[in-house]
């Protein structure tokens, strides 16, 4: 028996290029429209809540920015409600987190907003 060399598949090469480029293709799509995904659930509007802002968020002593996290609490109360109170308020005013220092109580439009976090 003579040994014959096998001889390189050309098909078997260009089906491997094939599934590559289909997988990168399919890891492109996924990693694209994950970012699209992200960026719409994230963008938001600042402002986007018909809840009035307290007044107090908006003093001439207040620090800038503080009008924004007040919106922030409103907007995403799920989020600073696992957020503990680093400020030491938390024993003397009765908060169990961050969100505390923002609302004192109520929800959606009947809010009953927390002057702590004005400074």
């Amino acid at each position: 028996m003579a040994n014959k060399k096998s001889k390189p598949n050309k098909k078997s090469g260009s089906s491997k290029t094939a599934m590559i480029a289909v997988f990168a293709g399919i890891i492109f799509v996924v990693a694209v429209g994950g970012g699209l995904l992200g960026w719409m659930l994230t963008r938001g509007d600042s402002g986007s809540s018909t809840v009035k802002l307290p007044d107090f968020a908006y003093g001439p002593t207040v620090p800038k920015g503080t009008a924004e996290a007040y919106q922030f609490a409103v907007d995403n109360p799920d989020a600073l409600k696992y957020i503990p109170c680093y400020c030491g308020c938390g024993k003397l005013e009765g908060h169990d987190s961050n969100l505390d220092c923002f609302i004192k109580s109520g929800s959606g439009n009947n809010i009953v907003f927390d002057k702590h976090a004005a400074g």
